[in-house]
């Protein structure tokens, strides 16, 4: 976003919480002189981004300040009911924030929840962005401490998924697999290899989902190769998708030639039961499968996994147990993350039947901190 409204001669600043050391002094010395401050804000994330929304308004009171993001995607009109948020932006946020920070009256915006007086108005869901007509990243706007600070640098070279399951913020909002091009990827490459800061770190292309479009995956591949673009690099993959026709021998033996390191699978469950009920297409076999050609090419194989989910049993979650004992017995180099407890989203069937079996969904944004 802030590379979008910099491409558009908008004065941007960047702040990261996490990684400045100094962000709060950095908050103060910049916000008196701010119109907007923006938060992307997750679930577990309420609790903080509501303290640093209430610092604002001490120090600015006329800042506007904007939640979008996961959570106020899924929460909008219970994110706005909360006095520190002017306005909600709902779904990818380039061109609503754009429109807001340019003084378009916000009745005339897609994709904003906002107040006027008692009542919340909600406006038309803007639709989802084409990544190929979005700037490439500004590094340039990211401070050195920050840079320094990343032990994986983030790109992305595509949005959405076109996968089904249930418990999935892709699926419930309809967020389908949009790609950048492969020129555009191969440019950021050439971009974050010419940068010193950069130098010796791995990136992580955080796709939902990298091989959507096997032969486009394959195109970014080869250029990689021909244009000295070799860099150790990581992505997420389906376990489904490790076969011949879609990631074969052959293109393994090209990831690992391009640098890739690391490929991460959503496993989720070692239940056949649960990975039908989650839609998740795929069973425990294709992840043993999977698993051993990713270490067949030097390539770790990296795995999370869920429990939690309704209606899951103790021996349901010891399938999962059992199928993470497979994997761990077949190297040393096999990552697991998890089991992770399930998160319910509003407006899937997993949520519902969660709300059905009498689990109390919090009621307001000090509710989800305490939660998280």
């Amino acid at each position: 976003i802030a590379s979008y409204l910099d491409s558009r001669g908008v004065p941007v600043e960047i702040i990261d919480g996490a990684r400045q050391a100094n962000y709060l002094a950095r908050l103060r010395s910049e916000v008196p002189h701010c119109n907007f401050a923006a938060f992307s804000v997750m679930t577990t994330q309420v609790g903080q981004a509501l303290k640093v929304s209430q610092l604002i308004k001490e120090l600015n009171p006329s800042c506007k300040i904007i939640w979008g993001g996961a959570h106020p995607t899924f929460f909008p009109e219970q994110t706005i009911k909360n006095s520190l948020i002017d306005i909600v932006c709902v779904g990818e946020g380039e061109e609503t924030i754009l429109e807001i920070v340019s003084g378009k009256n916000l009745k005339d915006i897609e994709g904003v929840v906002y107040k006027e007086g008692n009542a919340i108005i909600a406006n038309k869901i803007r639709t989802l962005h084409d990544p190929a007509k979005m700037p490439l990243f500004n590094w340039d706007l990211v401070s050195e401490e920050i840079l320094k600070r990343l032990a994986l640098i983030p790109s992305l070279t595509s949005r959405g998924c076109p996968h089904r399951c249930t418990f999935c913020i892709n699926a419930i909002l309809k967020n389908n697999w949009r790609p950048r091009t492969v020129q555009q990827v191969l440019e950021d490459l050439r971009i974050i290899k010419s940068k010193d800061y950069f130098r010796g770190k791995p990136i992580r292309f955080w796709d939902e989902n990298f091989f959507v479009d096997i032969a486009r995956a394959k195109a970014i591949i080869d250029g990689m190769i021909a244009n000295d673009l070799i860099i150790p690099w990581e992505t997420t993959v389906r376990a489904n998708y490790i076969r011949e026709g879609m990631i074969s021998d052959g293109l393994m033996a090209k990831l690992k030639k391009s640098g890739c390191y690391l490929l991460s699978f959503g496993a989720e469950s070692g239940c056949p039961r649960l990975l039908k009920k989650m839609k998740k297409d795929i069973n425990p076999e294709d992840v043993i499968s999977s698993a051993k050609s990713a270490l067949r090419h030097g390539i770790i194989p990296q795995y999370s996994f869920m429990i939690g989910l309704p209606g899951e049993t103790r021996s349901e979650m010891m399938e999962t147990l059992g199928l993470i004992d497979k994997l761990a017995k077949l190297s040393p180099d096999v990552q697991i993350l998890g089991p992770q407890t399930f998160r319910p989203y509003p407006g899937s069937e997993l949520y519902d039947e969660c709300v059905a079996s009498g689990w109390k969904a919090p009621q307001s944004l000090e509710e989800w901190a305490d939660l998280s």
